[in-house]
C-alpha cells in the first residue's frame, strides 16, 4: 500500500484497501471478439516468424507480439485502480411485539393479560437486550396487520390493533431489511392469526421466512391451559331482508372449560325479545352450530342483538354479545288497481303492472253496472260481489299504491271508505287516478275526500271529457322531474317523438303547490303530481296513454313512463328531493365517515345556498350538530371521525324536508371471537427458520438465544486511478511494436 501511495501520490493513512476494477463499455461484445480473435492472433504471431532461424530469437519476438496484444486487450477492458477507506457496520436484530387486541385476553393461572407476560419478560431480560445492543443494531417494532417502528420506549405498547396477519408482517419486514444484514428475529405473540386455517401455515409466510438469514425465535404469550370462555364465534346474517318474510341466521357458539351447563341464546331488537334458544354446553365439546329464524315487522335498517350469559370466571366477556343490522325492504310493491270499464288503456296498464317482477298486483275490472241491459237474469251472471269492506278497511294499509282507472266508485264503494283512502294517503300511502269518462267529475268525485288528496280541484264544466287528438307539452319548469325521465340524454326529443293522445278530461285546475308535468296547448293539465300529508298522489287526465306503446320506441318508453310514475308515488329514494347518504354503511374504528346530502328544488333543479341542520347521534345520545349550506350543485359533504363504536343516526333537516340514514362503526373484535392461542403457527415459524419456541411465564431467561455476527465492511470514501488512459500504457504498446520491428530489420526480415 505504501509503495502504491508513493507512485500515485497520496497519503496511505487515508486508505486501507485497494482493488482493480474493470469497466468495459460492452463486455459481451469484447468477450466474444476476444474468443474469436485470440486463437487467430496467436496462430498469426507464430507462423509469421517461420523464416527466423534462431529459436531463442523466434520465441522472444513471439512474446513481444503477445505482450503488445495483451496491452491492447487491457486498454479495451479499461482497468482502474481503486483505493478505499471502509468501516464496520452492525448486524440487525428485529424485536417484533404483537399489539393486536387478543393480547389483552387473560391467561391462567395468574389471570394476567397476555401482553403483561411480554412486558415482564422484556423487563427481566433487560441486561440481555442491553448486551445485544452493544454488538447488534436492535430494532423494535409493533406488529399486527403490518409493522410499525418503535422510535421511543415501550410506554405506548398496548393491545389495540384489530387483528394479526403474519403474511403481511413478514413481507414488510423483508422490505425493511432488503439491503441490510438481518441476523435474527424475536417474535413475541400469541399466534392468533385468523387468516391461517387451524393446523396450517400459508406458503407465503414460509417463502418470507426463507428470505430471512437468521433464526426467528417465537415467544408465546399465554396458553390455552385452563382457558375459560363462552363466545359467539361467528354469526352469518343477510345484509337484506323483507318485511313479513323470515330471516335466517347461522352462528357458532364456542365454549371452553365451563363444564356441563345449559345457557340461553337470546335475539333481541331493542328491548324486545324475538327468539330464545337453550344450548346444552358439554365439557367434551367446544363448538356448537345454531340456526335461528325471525320475522321483521318494519321496513328500514333494523339493529338486532345476540346475547349469551356472562360468567365471572371467563377470560373475556366482550365476545358474549354481537350486534348486526339488516336492511329490511318491502318484499314487493303491492298495488290495488280498480278499473271501471275494459279498454285498451286499462289492458296496457295492467300488462305493465303484471309483468313488473317488483309488483304484487290485485286488479278488479267492472264488467257491468246495475243499469246495463243484459239478456240473462242476474242469477245466471258470474260476477262476484265487490269486497269494498276488506279492501278499504281491513287491508287498506297493506297496499303501497291505489290506482283508480276510469272508475266510478258508486255503487261499489261506500262513500265512507273514501275517507279511509284520504287517511291512508295522509299517513304515507300513494294514490293515482287515470282519466276517462268515469274519472274525476264523471265519477262523482267532486267535493269528496278524493278531490282533497288530488293535486287539482274540479271545476263544473258542461263536458267532462272530450275525444280530440293532441300532443302533450312538457312543462319547462318541471322538465327535470323523475316521472318525465325517459332517457338521460335527448329526453325532450324522445317526448316529441311519442304518438299523439286522444281524449282529455276537462275542468281540472292545478293546485298552487302541484307539479304540472304535461299539459295541452290550451294549458289544460294532463299529468299532475303532488303531495298530501306524508303521501303522494298523481293524475293522468287521458285514457289513451296506451298509444305510447307504439311508434319508434315501441313498448320501451311506455313501460319506463309507468315505472317512473310508480317509483315517484311510492317515494323510492332516487325520486326524493332530499337525498342523504354515507360513503359506506360500515366503518372500522378510527376510520373517517363522509356524510353527503343533496337538495333539489320542487322542479328538481339544484337548490343553492340553502342552510340545513345535520345531526349525528349514537345510540347513547347526540354526538354532533352542524349547520351546512348547499353548494352550486345543491349538495354538501361533511367529514366526521367517530369517537366511539356502535350504530349512528344521521338526520338532515333542510327546507322543510327531513331524511335519516344509519351507519355503523364496528369494533374490530374478530380476535375475541376466536380467542385461543395458536401455538402451531409459532412452533412452525421457529422450526422453519431454525429458531427456538418458548412459552412465556414472565421470568424466562432468553440469554441462551444467540445470533451469528459476521463482519460487515462498507466503504466510506475512495479514490480511483486509470491504468489505461495515460501516456505510459500507450507508450508500452508502441515500444513493444517498435522493438519487434527493429529486431526483425536487424535480422534482415521484412
Amino acid at each position: 500500500m505504501n509503495g502504491l501511495a508513493k507512485i500515485f501520490g497520496f497519503d496511505s493513512k487515508d486508505y486501507d484497501q485497494w482493488q482493480v476494477n474493470w469497466a468495459p463499455e460492452d463486455p459481451w461484445l469484447i468477450a466474444i471478439s476476444l474468443g474469436l480473435m485470440m486463437p487467430l492472433a496467436l496462430w498469426f504471431f507464430w507462423t509469421s516468424l517461420r523464416r527466423v532461424g534462431s529459436n531463442p530469437q523466434k520465441v522472444f519476438l513471439f512474446l513481444l507480439r503477445v505482450a503488445a496484444f495483451a496491452l491492447l486487450v487491457i486498454i479495451l477492458l479499461r482497468p482502474e485502480l481503486e483505493f478505499k477507506k471502509s468501516h464496520s457496520l452492525k448486524n440487525h436484530i428485529a424485536v417484533l411485539l404483537d399489539n393486536s387486541k387478543s393480547l389483552s385476553i387473560k391467561t391462567f393461572p395468574r389471570e394476567l393479560p397476555r401482553i403483561d407476560l411480554v412486558k415482564e419478560t422484556l423487563g427481566s431480560n433487560k441486561k440481555y437486550f442491553d448486551q445485544l445492543k452493544k454488538d447488534f443494531q436492535v430494532d423494535t417494532y409493533f406488529v399486527s396487520d403490518g409493522i410499525e417502528k418503535v422510535s421511543s420506549g415501550l410506554e405506548g405498547y398496548q393491545a389495540r390493533r384489530p387483528y394479526t396477519d403474519y403474511r403481511r408482517v413478514m413481507e414488510e419486514l423483508n422490505k425493511v431489511y432488503e439491503n441490510k444484514s438481518l441476523q435474527g428475529v424475536f417474535l413475541f405473540s400469541d399466534g392468533a392469526d385468523l387468516t391461517q386455517e387451524p393446523g396450517e401455515i400459508s406458503s407465503d409466510i414460509l417463502k418470507s421466512l426463507a428470505r430471512i438469514n437468521g433464526p426467528v425465535h417465537t415467544l408465546q404469550a399465554g396458553s390455552n391451559d385452563q382457558f375459560r370462555d363462552l363466545a359467539l364465534e361467528s354469526v352469518s346474517a343477510p345484509d337484506f331482508g323483507f318485511v313479513q318474510q323470515p330471516v335466517r341466521l347461522s352462528l357458532t357458539v364456542f365454549s371452553s372449560a365451563l363444564g356441563n351447563r345449559n345457557v340461553p341464546l337470546v335475539l333481541k331488537e331493542g328491548d324486545r325479545i324475538l327468539v330464545s334458544k337453550i344450548i346444552e354446553i358439554r365439557e367434551d365439546q367446544k363448538e356448537y352450530k345454531v340456526d335461528l329464524q325471525f320475522t321483521p315487522r318494519k321496513m328500514g335498517k333494523r339493529i338486532y342483538t345476540l346475547n349469551l350469559p356472562r360468567f365471572a370466571e371467563e377470560s373475556i366477556l366482550t365476545n358474549n354479545q354481537k350486534e348486526f343490522e339488516v336492511d329490511v325492504a318491502r318484499d314487493r310493491i303491492r298495488i290495488l288497481h280498480l278499473n271501471g270499464r275494459p279498454s285498451w288503456d286499462s289492458r296496457y296498464l295492467r300488462e305493465v303492472l303484471a309483468n313488473n317482477p317488483r309488483v304484487d298486483l290485485l286488479s278488479f275490472f267492472i264488467l257491468r253496472n246495475l243499469g246495463d241491459d243484459v239478456v240473462a237474469p242476474t242469477s245466471e251472471l258470474s260476477l262476484i260481489p265487490f269486497p269494498s269492506n276488506l279492501l278499504f278497511d281491513d287491508y287498506l294499509s297493506s297496499f303501497d299504491l291505489i290506482i283508480f282507472q276510469n272508475f266510478k266508485y258508486e255503487p261499489f264503494i261506500d262513500k265512507k271508505y273514501l275517507s279511509n283512502i284520504r287517511k291512508y294517503v295522509e299517513k304515507g300511502g300513494a294514490f293515482l287516478m287515470v282519466g276517462g269518462e268515469l274519472s274525476f267529475q264523471g265519477g262523482s268525485y267532486s267535493r269528496t275526500p278524493i278531490e282533497d288528496i288530488l293535486p287539482v280541484s274540479f271545476k263544473d264544466v258542461e263536458k267532462h271529457f272530450v275525444d280530440t287528438e293532441f300532443l302533450p307539452k312538457i312543462s319547462d319548469e318541471f322538465s327535470n322531474h323523475p316521472i318525465l325521465r325517459l332517457e338521460k340524454e335527448l329526453n325532450d326529443e324522445v317526448w316529441s317523438a311519442l304518438p299523439p293522445l286522444h281524449g282529455t278530461n276537462l275542468g281540472l285546475v292545478a293546485e298552487k303547490d302541484a307539479y304540472v308535468l304535461l299539459k295541452k296547448e290550451s294549458e289544460s293539465p294532463i299529468l299532475v303530481a303532488g303531495e298530501f300529508g306524508k303521501g303522494r298522489t298523481a293524475l293522468l287526465a287521458t285514457d289513451s296513454a296506451w298509444s305510447w306503446g307504439f311508434g319508434r320506441a315501441g313498448a320501451r318508453y311506455f313501460h319506463r313512463f309507468w315505472n317512473n310514475v310508480i317509483d315517484w308515488l311510492i317515494a323510492e329514494p332516487e325520486t326524493r328531493r332530499l337525498q342523504l347518504e354515507s360513503d359506506k354503511e360500515r366503518y372500522r374504528e378510527e376510520e373517517q365517515v363522509l356524510i353527503k346530502f343533496k337538495l333539489l328544488k320542487e322542479n328538481y333543479q339544484p337548490a343553492i345556498n340553502i342552510t340545513g341542520k345535520l345531526t349525528l347521534s349514537s345510540r347513547s345520545g347526540e354526538v354532533i350538530t352542524k349547520e351546512l349550506k348547499t353548494d352550486e350543485l345543491g349538495g354538501q359533504v361533511f367529514p366526521f371521525l367517530p369517537e366511539q363504536t356502535g350504530f349512528y343516526d344521521a338526520v338532515i333537516e333542510i327546507d322543510g324536508l327531513q331524511e335519516k340514514i344509519m351507519f355503523s362503526v364496528l369494533k374490530d373484535n374478530a380476535e375475541f371471537e376466536k380467542p385461543l392461542v395458536n401455538d402451531f403457527v409459532l412452533k412452525k415459524i421457529a422450526q422453519v427458520s431454525g429458531g427456538q419456541y418458548k412459552v412465556l411465564d414472565g421470568a424466562n431467561d432468553l440469554s441462551a438465544l444467540q445470533f451469528a455476527n459476521p463482519e460487515i465492511k462498507v466503504k466510506s470514501h475512495s479514490r480511483s486511478f486509470s491504468l489505461w488512459e495515460n501516456w505510459w500504457a500507450y507508450g508500452l504498446v508502441v515500444g513493444f511494436l517498435f522493438l519487434d520491428w527493429w529486431l526483425r530489420r536487424k535480422a534482415g526480415l521484412s
